[in-house]
């Protein structure tokens, strides 16, 4: 009869073996993930910096082409401009910048969905430019210096150049 229990005994510390195994075979499997997590996340910022230099050039090229109407290249965050269509009738200068920035600005909005842009230009064809895309991991400002215009619950990415 010792026999019995001893068997039954050590039949429990095996449940609780197998339990404790399977606890840290858990802890283990979260850590992969919270890691894969981490590194799409990251892979997912490097493709929207890598999208918002490439806006910029694109920016940039048309605005050289139009450098007379810099001052027609301002928009502030959240504002959208009106299409003006400069291929069926005569444009003026300011009105081909707002027709250049209005279909920059529809290339912003399908390679960064909900993004916004600030765009200011001054006399001495100054340029900064501002893109904020949003983003929902818990991080938002970890790496990088802050930009205090950047709207809350957004990654924002912002250059100056001169024409």
């Amino acid at each position: 009869m010792h026999i019995n229990q001893t068997s039954r005994c050590l039949a429990g510390f095996a449940t609780l073996d197998a339990l404790a195994a399977l606890m840290v075979l858990n802890l283990l499997c979260l850590a992969v993930l919270a890691g894969q997590w981490q590194a799409l996340q990251s892979q997912r910022d490097a493709l929207a910096m890598q999208t918002a230099v490439a806006l910029a050039q694109d920016l940039w090229e048309r605005m050289q082409i139009n450098p007379q109407a810099t001052l027609a290249y301002q928009l502030q965050l959240g504002q959208t401009v009106p299409a003006v269509d400069c291929q069926t009738r005569a444009c003026s200068l300011d009105n081909w910048a707002q027709a250049d920035l209005a279909a920059w600005l529809g290339t912003v909005k399908l390679r960064l969905p909900g993004a916004q842009v600030q765009l200011l230009t001054n006399n001495q064809a100054q340029v900064q430019l501002l893109l904020a895309w949003p983003v929902n991991d818990l991080l938002l400002n970890s790496a990088g210096a802050v930009i205090a215009e950047c709207p809350a619950q957004h990654r924002c990415w912002q250059t100056r150049w001169t024409l």
